[in-house]
């Protein structure tokens, strides 16, 4: 139509966009270009990533390539707790954490701005404590699914978020496997075999239904006490698990599983890889 002029792009006022429509955009983008993009553009998005709850009941601090400097995401990640409100629900972490005291203990800090946490993830936290563990737990009544992959814990883990954690309905409990089936038992130190962390869900996880232990050293003893504690199992991933033999009675054991991953399963839909040869450990993303 003569005189009529088209809109272009440079021309629209992009602050002022309708807060539903942020919305939208800003809860498909990660926290870190959250934090450190959009909502640094103007003030009115400046407004809507600050002042809306809603965009951080769910944090993902993993997959920022920081590695062992991770320390570099503790004002980032607090900052996204704190505009979370208290309403935080789902909290992701990689190579975060101290062994330090409780008052100083990054982790537990983290999770004490919420108690309606139902979704914990752990990643390569070596330093995140039994203690810090524990403490979380108590706090999180909610909590359904926790993963703790590549950690490092000198108590029985399993067997503490077990007795804080009675709703818990998915547990992934990962670490390095052997990149080879282990030599016959005759021939293996006792330390490669160890049922504690099987015993522990199977004592205090009766109301489990996913199951991951990913390169865990359990037997067919702590596999048979599992599904005897865990009646509500449903799907159970034990890949490079080698110390379990799939014999029949253990097959038959398993047979009311909808889903099970075996020892020898390929793993390539993993995400991680952590192959230990020898005294070396390699530890890298997919």
């Amino acid at each position: 139509m003569r005189g009529r002029r088209r809109t272009r792009a440079c021309d629209r006022n992009w602050a002022e966009l309708h807060t539903g429509v942020l919305m939208v955009i800003f809860l498909k983008m990660g926290v870190m270009d959250l934090l450190r993009g959009a909502g640094c553009v103007c003030r009115s998005w400046r407004k809507v990533a600050k002042e809306e709850p809603d965009l951080w009941r769910s944090i993902d601090m993993t997959n920022h390539g920081y590695g062992s400097d991770a320390f570099m995401l503790t004002d980032p990640t607090r900052l996204a707790i704190d505009r979370s409100s208290h309403r935080l629900e789902e909290f992701s972490l990689e190579y975060l954490g101290d062994r330090c005291n409780k008052k100083n203990n990054h982790f537990i800090n983290y999770c004490y701005r919420t108690s309606v946490l139902k979704k914990l993830c752990l990643i390569s936290c070596y330093q995140v404590s039994e203690e810090a563990i524990a403490e979380t737990a108590k706090r999180q009544p909610l909590l359904e699914e926790i993963q703790i992959t590549f950690g490092s814990f000198e108590e029985k883990v399993t067997e503490i978020v077990g007795k804080e954690c009675p709703q818990l309905k998915s547990f992934k409990f990962n670490n390095s496997w052997f990149n080879m089936p282990p030599p016959h038992p005759d021939d293996v130190d006792e330390e490669v075999f160890d049922d504690d962390e099987a015993l522990g869900i199977a004592k205090t996880m009766h109301q489990l239904r996913h199951l991951q232990l990913i390169g865990n050293r359990l037997t067919n003893e702590g596999l048979k006490a599992i599904l005897d504690g865990c009646p509500h199992l449903e799907t159970l991933d034990i890949r490079r698990c080698y110390n379990v033999n799939m014999d029949a009675d253990m097959q038959a054991r398993c047979a009311r599983l909808k889903t099970i991953r075996l020892p020898g399963d390929s793993v390539d839909d993993y995400g991680f890889e952590a192959e230990v040869d020898g005294s070396s450990l390699a530890l890298f993303y997919n």
